[in-house]
């Protein structure tokens, strides 16, 4: 065998291994679009109310007012008491489509015997900073 042949071997070799190479990016691509835009399969994490008389509450704490903020200091920003939902992201599309909205009309809840929709409550053996509640 030629020198020539050998590269001539190597030079297809390489476009083969290339458009294989970006045939599977493309797919992956694809694959990953359809599964979070199309089915919206994924899980959202955000922040809903918590009542500190019955849970565990995550706190947040505001700002202190700056002096010379009147506004602020007038009425002074309060703590707000909220726990974590995750719920997946179909769900919350499918409760927007529709006219009642139930789980998802003023801030995001669990509905009943819904999968994969859980919350986290506080928990001050993490070292977090938690409201006080005698039921847990």
């Amino acid at each position: 065998m030629n020198e020539e042949t050998v590269s001539k071997k190597t030079l297809w070799a390489n476009r083969i291994f290339f458009i294989i190479f970006a045939l599977l990016l493309i797919i992956s691509i694809c694959l990953t679009y359809y599964r979070v835009v199309i089915l919206k399969d994924y899980q959202v994490i955000a922040e809903t109310s918590c009542n500190p008389k019955d849970e565990s509450c995550f706190i947040r704490e505001p700002e202190p007012c700056v002096d010379g903020d009147t506004e602020c200091l007038a009425k002074p920003p309060e703590i707000t008491y909220y726990k974590n939902i995750s719920k997946v992201a179909s769900e919350i599309y499918k409760c927007e489509q529709t006219e009642e909205k139930i789980g998802c009309n003023e801030e995001l809840t669990c509905t009943n015997n819904e999968p994969n929709c859980s919350y986290t409550l506080c928990d001050s053996t993490a070292g977090e900073s938690c409201s006080t509640s005698t039921t847990i």
